[in-house]
């Protein structure tokens, strides 16, 4: 972990603050937990969690996984088309890691979130569509980029949102497989 002392003190204390919330939320419920208690189990005031966070829904939503996606799509260099490059980049941030059941499931849990969760991730389609532009050799995204990056979000927030409803039992890479089987075909069909 790099940065200052009180930069890690900081980001030490809002992972605390957000696997507490987890926890209490998980066992209680979204909507039965309070910012109140949450501060409260933390040792913070509640304006510090607010500080952090905004709000409760945020810190349900505050995962770095959306960016961490455009991140590792911009350094897949593969000849991969761009929906296999975003298929891969999305199995190696979303898969593997034992807190996105957790957070998946308050989600679901949630109607409000999940329309959160959605927009949070529709918010990267135009820079994976200026990525997919790239992968094409193109210096701007055109309508198939746009259409495309929108696509591969919809099947990525569809199988997450599907894997966790089905109880999180069957592995998400074949979730995320299956359903962007679904979409390849025409990312190879439509002209550029």
């Amino acid at each position: 972990m790099t940065g200052s002392l009180r930069e890690r003190n900081k980001a030490a204390a809002i992972e605390q603050v957000r696997d507490v919330a987890f926890t209490l939320m998980y066992r209680h419920g979204f909507d039965a937990v309070t910012v109140e208690q949450i501060a409260a189990a933390t040792s913070v005031s509640p304006s510090t969690v607010y500080r952090y966070f905004g709000t409760k829904e945020a810190l349900v939503l505050s995962t770095e996984r959306p960016i961490q996606l455009v991140e590792r799509l911009a350094r897949d260099e593969s000849d991969r088309t761009a929906l296999a490059a975003f298929e891969r980049a999305a199995n190696k941030v979303w898969n593997g890691d034992d807190a996105l059941a957790a957070e998946v499931s308050l989600v679901v849990a949630n109607p409000a979130l999940v329309e959160r969760f959605e927009r949070q991730l529709l918010d990267q389609r135009p820079a994976v569509a200026e990525l997919f532009a790239r992968r094409r050799g193109k210096k701007t995204p055109g309508t198939k980029d746009e259409a495309l990056a929108a696509a591969a979000i919809a099947v990525l927030a569809t199988a997450v949102l599907g894997w966790q409803r089905a109880g999180g039992v069957k592995p998400l890479d074949k979730l995320l497989a299956k359903s962007f089987e679904a979409i390849a075909l025409a990312e190879r069909v439509t002209p550029a």
